[in-house]
């Protein structure tokens, strides 16, 4: 789900990517929120329009409204239940990588001999647990941001769709 780069890739890089990721999110709610706007005004007209023949409340539009919204949630709850998935697994990555960095200070303690074998295993610890931490909360990252993308792109499609296909018809 996520585009996530094998092992630990550049952390710059992958936080530019998920920035680039949330931005398109925000657009996209945004053009979302415009085209729901123009879909809920085409079809508040036409409601109005069918009050005075009972007749046109047959139309299919407004069965389509109900269906499609339980058939986008539908869509929107399969993604989330696969990118949960990935999220724990984010989460167990970001987990066993402090209790590997702990295992291995607990190891070398044991190893060291000198005050300088102590300062070389505190320096080399500190810097694997802060890369580690990096690597593992960009992952989290990144699968949250898929996440959020896989759920919302449903009712993206949907919403969009309606607009364009709604001012073909009155426009």
């Amino acid at each position: 789900m996520a585009r996530r780069k094998a092992g630990n890739g550049e952390p710059t890089q992958r936080f530019l990517t998920v920035a680039g990721d949330l931005t398109r999110t925000g657009v996209k709610t945004g053009e979302m929120g415009v085209a729901a706007a123009q879909t809920i005004g085409y079809r508040t007209a036409m409601m109005a329009a069918a009050m005075n023949n009972p007749i046109d409340l047959a139309n299919p539009e407004f069965v389509r409204m109900g269906s499609e919204k339980v058939e986008a949630m539908v869509e929107a709850t399969h993604a989330v239940a696969k990118g949960i998935e990935e999220m724990q697994q984010a989460w167990m990555t970001l987990m066993q990588g402090q209790l590997q960095a702990a295992m291995v200070v607990v190891t070398g303690l044991g190893q060291c001999r000198t005050p300088a074998d102590l300062m070389e295993l505190q320096r080399r610890t500190v810097t694997e647990q802060v890369e580690a931490g990096i690597h593992a909360a960009l992952y989290m990252v990144e699968s949250a941001t898929a996440l959020t993308q896989a759920g919302m792109t449903p009712a993206y499609r949907t919403v969009r769709a309606n607009a364009r296909r709604l001012a073909k018809l009155h426009g």
